[in-house]
């Protein structure tokens, strides 16, 4: 049985992070020129694919018999690998 309480603090903890990402993506966006263009098409490809590896990760999670909540769990391990790539790439590696 999945500790809802520790399930809590981790989707915070991904809110979190993906509000930062937002942050510092509108800045690179509003400064405009090559590198937001880039960016732009960067996050929407970055999107498309997490969705994918998530949906695969699931599955296979399944097929391998483990529980809804363990194949959730699975999905959302590619989300939080993006996420937490773009905040290091974005904020240039600083701490947030």
């Amino acid at each position: 049985m999945v500790d809802p309480f520790t399930s809590f603090l981790s989707i915070a903890g991904l809110g979190i992070s993906a509000q930062t990402v937002i942050a510092l993506r509108t800045i690179r966006l509003a400064e405009g020129g090559p590198a937001a263009v880039d960016e732009a098409q960067r996050m929407v490809a970055e999107k498309v694919i997490a969705a994918l590896m998530g949906e695969m990760a699931a599955a296979a999670a399944l097929l391998g018999g483990a529980s809804l909540d363990d194949a959730a769990a699975q999905a959302m391990v590619p989300v939080r690998r993006c996420v937490e790539d773009n905040v290091r790439r974005l904020s240039g590696g600083r701490p947030y």
